[in-house]
């Protein structure tokens, strides 16, 4: 058995005791559930481990970065810095602006949107806990200048193929 057929099995095993816990009513099962949790966590630091080394490999091969694809799944690479620190009262107020100097009509001085409208539309190029780089730029504004930029990460993204 190969390894692709190895990880199937294992997936199989593990999908028959998620099914099984599911349907268990015994005193033990909360402690099986504790484990499997633990398991599942392991199981995630081993697979970014081998993620960032699959990168490496990728990114260090003659590989033309268009995206992957074969019968079970396809694979793409996206790349983006981590931003951390940021100056979310500034950026805020700098944004406002934008918004509000772009609602007023240059010719007459009369304010195209109202308050709820600035409002929403300020929800477009945040978010609760980040802000959207691409719609900053759009605005004109450097996301870089309101936060710590740390150094690129890629992150492997694979899709499932069906349905």
């Amino acid at each position: 058995m190969g390894l692709q057929e190895d990880l199937q099995a294992s997936l199989d095993k593990l999908d028959e005791a998620i099914n099984y816990e599911r349907s268990a009513d015994d005193p033990e099962r909360t402690m099986r559930l504790i484990f499997l949790g633990f398991i599942v966590g392991e199981a995630k630091k081993t697979i970014a481990s081998l993620q960032k080394e699959a990168a490496e490999i990728l990114l260090n091969s003659d590989w033309d970065r268009n995206p992957f694809q074969n019968q079970h799944f396809s694979m793409e690479t996206k790349t983006g810095q981590p931003r951390k620190k940021w100056d979310h009262d500034s950026l805020a107020v700098a944004v406002a602006k934008r918004i509000s100097d772009s609602s007023i009509d240059m010719d007459t001085g009369e304010v195209l949107k109202s308050t709820q409208q600035m409002i929403k539309e300020l929800l477009e190029y945040a978010a609760p806990s980040y802000w959207r780089v691409g719609a900053l730029r759009e605005l004109g504004i450097d996301p870089d200048d309101y936060c710590d930029v740390g150094e690129p990460i890629t992150n492997l993204i694979y899709r499932s193929n069906n349905v």
